[in-house]
């Protein structure tokens, strides 16, 4: 795993110079992210890890027609065997860059006060192929971390996480809904898509380093 980091690290090719910045500060501060990860996870019951766990998932109900691949960052088994075991997800904080009248500067950020949404997805997802074992979620950013358990996040209760598992199988469902009517046409998939030609003209981050013949395909879908 590190020997891959590595190799991205050295290999990655900035698509502007905010970019190139805000990688070389994220390299830098990437000890303190580490070293708060870890401060983290050693505040739950101690466990033995295995990295990068890798799951398929069908749905019980059969609501969906594909299955989902997952790919856990941390499963724990506990080392006391009268304590829970873990699994969860490793998510970084990253700060942002501004242009002041000194140069670039790379702002500091805190974590988020309850998980992001599209995490708590992911969580109850998982929570379906590690039914015993107990959901964590841990934020870090160079200066701040934050630990969220079903003990103090209301989101990776048991029930919430099954909320949120519906929902992740109803945008599921959408999509296949939208895959089904255009019957193999991708201009009539293009038009179930509402695309934002807003982001397109201001280089939103999405659309960031993409060529031009790319983004101009894109486009004939719909013009």
């Amino acid at each position: 795993m590190i020997d891959k980091i590595v190799e991205r690290i050295e290999n990655y090719t900035p698509i502007d110079e905010k970019d190139g910045f805000k990688f070389e500060s994220i390299v830098k501060n990437r000890n303190l992210i580490a070293q708060n990860h870890i401060d983290n996870i050693n505040e739950l019951p101690k466990q033995e890890w295995e990295e990068e766990g890798e799951f398929t998932h069908w749905d019980d109900e059969g609501r969906i027609s594909t299955y989902f691949l997952c790919y856990v960052d941390l499963i724990g088994a506990a080392v006391d065997q009268t304590m829970k075991s873990y699994f969860g997800d490793i998510k970084n904080v990253f700060g942002t860059v501004t242009t002041t009248k000194k140069g670039l500067s790379y702002s500091k950020k805190k974590c988020p006060d309850k998980p992001f949404h599209s995490d708590c997805l992911q969580i109850a997802l998982y929570q379906k192929v590690l039914p015993n074992h107990t959901p964590f979620l841990t934020y870090a950013s160079d200066y701040d971390r934050k630990l969220f358990t079903p003990d103090n996040c209301e989101e990776l209760q048991k029930d919430n996480l099954e909320r949120y598992y519906n929902e992740l199988i109803l945008y599921q469902r959408c999509w296949e809904t939208k895959l089904k009517l255009a019957n193999g046409d991708p201009k009539v998939l293009a038009l179930l898509c509402k695309p934002d030609f807003s982001e397109i003209r201001k280089n939103g981050f999405w659309w960031k380093g993409f060529p031009k013949d790319i983004i101009q395909r894109f486009r004939g879908y719909y013009v």
